[in-house]
Formats: structure tokens, sequence, C-alpha cells
């Protein structure tokens, strides 16, 4: 039950997410309000690597969809890396990342969770799958991972807000069902 909620919270958020980036221009996922704010197209990126990292990784000790697929290589991106602890100046540096290719590893990410969930039983969310982490269990880490995702979303919607104006969604614009 408690992976049936999850997974139906994070699908929701997904539907969020795709009216948020519908119409996004290059320029759009480049833009900064100032030097120190991420852009939507880095958060894009953060966010899929972040949930691979948690899941692929943390949790079920795997490599991570970026490694096994090699979108490091599509991306010309490093292996380990994931935005945190990135600066000012490597988010500005950070290339425009081909929006499509990015859905593309973002929607394996998503799938790779989604299957993991599907096989998770009750009692597995209180397992703690790294010991030098005690203090975080499989739960945590969909806390963590719902937590950010509906965060990251709100704040692309909101920077393309600030981009766009009243523009920004469509007059008829209404949250997903």
């Amino acid at each position: 039950m408690l992976a049936r909620f999850i997974t139906d919270t994070i699908n929701k958020e997904q539907e969020f997410l795709m009216q948020a980036i519908d119409d996004l221009t290059v320029s759009d996922l480049r833009w900064q309000a100032t030097p120190e704010v991420n852009p939507i197209g880095w958060i894009l990126w953060h966010m899929f690597r972040v949930e691979d990292t948690w899941v692929q990784f943390f949790i079920q000790n795997n490599l991570e969809i970026w490694e096994r697929q090699k979108w490091n290589e599509v991306f010309d991106l490093p292996l380990r890396d994931n935005g945190f602890g990135h600066t000012p100046e490597q988010v500005s540096n950070f290339p425009t990342l081909d929006l499509a290719k990015l859905l593309e590893y973002g929607a394996e990410v998503r799938t790779g969770t989604l299957d993991y969930l599907t096989e998770l039983d009750f009692n597995e969310f209180t397992v703690i799958p790294r010991e030098r982490r005690p203090n975080i269990t499989v739960a945590d880490v969909f806390r963590q991972i719902v937590g950010e995702c509906y965060q990251h979303t709100g704040q692309i919607a909101y920077i393309k807000g600030m981009i766009r104006g009243a523009n920004a969604f469509p007059s008829d614009y209404t949250a997903p069902n």
C-alpha cells in the first residue's frame, strides 16, 4: 500500500513537471535570474541524476542508469556528478542539454524507480541499505525523492513564470487530474 502511494505521488509529480516544461525553449532552459540561481535545464538534470543515484546506487547497490546506459557519454558529462556542491560558476557554465534526450534519460530513471517500487514489500521500507549511513532507510530515501521532485518542479514552474509572466501557462491551465 505504501509503495502504491509513493508510485501515485511521483506519477502526479511527473504530470506537474511535464506541464511546467511544456514548450520551453533553449533560452528558457539557460535563463538565470541572477548568476547564483540554477537554470531550469540544470535543475532538470539534477533531479534525474539524484533520483538515479538514490534508487539505483544507494538503495539497490547497482550502477546508476547514467553509467549503465552511458548517458554520461551522450551528454559528455562526468560519471560521478549530480550537481551537489556545484559552485555558481559551474552552474553558469553547465552545458545546455538537449531537452528531448534529457527527458529520455529522466524517463529511464523513473521507470527504474517505479520498477523497484513494484517489487518492494512493505517491510523493506525499514531496511537500511548502507551500513555507513545507518540513519537512512529505504522509506527515508523515498521521502527525500518525493520532496525534492515536488520542490524542483515548483522551482521550474516559478522560473518559467519569471521568464514569461502571465503567459507562462495557458489561460485554460488546470492542475492535472
